[in-house]
């Protein structure tokens, strides 16, 4: 794997299985949230609560430079948060670069229409990218929609996250996706922005 430039850009995104209280999950993860915000070379974060597994939360956090991040991890009220919230979940971590984004509005706190979808391509990656842009041309004709954001993984360079957002709780008058945008998202999970 070819070294990264710790000057250079890096979404680390975490997945969260809550084992216990979510409310108690929250409570720490946005005292958690606000820390990460106030660290040199954050950049922003995004966390969703999945609609099918609301158990489920899925973090990304987008830091300037990866070496922000690797500042970050080994401070002490990092570790402090890594402790407490440890027993709450089962976690999967992950590191991701962006391939491929398109904001059209910033994403905010309620915007109830997020869909994930999760890729591993087994041949030709740069196709697999030109699609994902062409959906989300597809998908930008629903009123609405904030943007996407297709982050390649720099653990698994084969698996890919995809993001997709609309503002104002999803497509006005409950719209549903045009039939290109659906048949894309079939079989993956819609989720919702959580206050974290």
């Amino acid at each position: 794997m070819p070294e990264r430039d710790p000057n250079g850009p890096v979404t680390v995104i975490n997945r969260f299985d809550v084992k216990g209280d979510v409310a108690e999950f929250e409570r720490e993860f946005r005292r958690h949230a606000q820390f990460l915000r106030r660290r040199p070379g954050f950049d922003f974060l995004v966390t969703v609560q999945l609609v099918d597994r609301p158990r489920v939360y899925v973090h990304l956090g987008h830091w300037r430079r990866l070496s922000g991040f690797l500042d970050t991890v080994h401070d002490d009220t990092f570790v402090a948060h890594v402790q407490r919230l440890g027993p709450l979940v089962h976690t999967e971590a992950d590191q991701a670069l962006s391939v491929g984004r398109t904001l059209k509005e910033n994403a905010a706190v309620g915007d109830a229409a997020v869909v994930l979808i999760s890729a591993h391509v087994h041949h030709d990656p740069a196709g697999f990218e030109k699609r994902y842009a062409a959906l989300g041309e597809a998908c930008a004709a629903i009123g609405g929609f904030g943007g996407s954001d297709l982050l390649r993984s720099t653990v698994r360079p084969l698996s890919y996250t995809g993001v997709h957002w609309w503002r104002g709780g999803g497509p006005p008058g409950g719209a549903r996706p045009s039939p290109d945008c659906a048949r894309s998202y079939n079989g993956h999970r819609l989720s919702t922005a959580t206050d974290c």
